[in-house]
């Protein structure tokens, strides 16, 4: 089994709803199971912003990690902070800016195959 530390970054978080419209940060591959690690949100903009996380599970169980934290201007969020969320094969992590364009995503992870 490999183990390998890695990160996924999204410019500009799409405000284009909530759960399963965010945009996609991370998914797990086919045969790999990712262990969250890190998921920090930044506000680029000199106004407050909204943030959803949203876990997509191949059970159909999805849920919301955080729903509606504020990201006050030019500032950032640590979602994920000394617990670790795992993540399955087709898992998917989506996040959903309030303000479109505000927010930056990077998500740190260590991927088992």
């Amino acid at each position: 089994m490999a183990n390998t530390f890695k990160i996924d970054t999204k410019s500009s978080v799409s405000n284009a709803g909530t759960g399963n419209s965010g945009t996609n940060v991370v998914t797990a591959g086919g045969s790999a199971t990712l262990v969250l690690l890190s998921c920090l949100v930044s506000n680029k903009t000199a106004s407050s912003a909204q943030v959803d996380v949203f876990l997509v599970t191949n059970t159909g169980d999805d849920v919301f990690l955080i729903k509606n934290a504020p990201v006050p201007a030019g500032s950032s969020l640590e979602i994920i902070s000394g617990s670790k969320i795992i993540m399955e094969s087709s898992d998917v992590l989506r996040i959903n800016a309030g303000t479109a364009s505000a927010l930056d995503a990077a998500v740190s992870y260590l991927e088992q195959t």
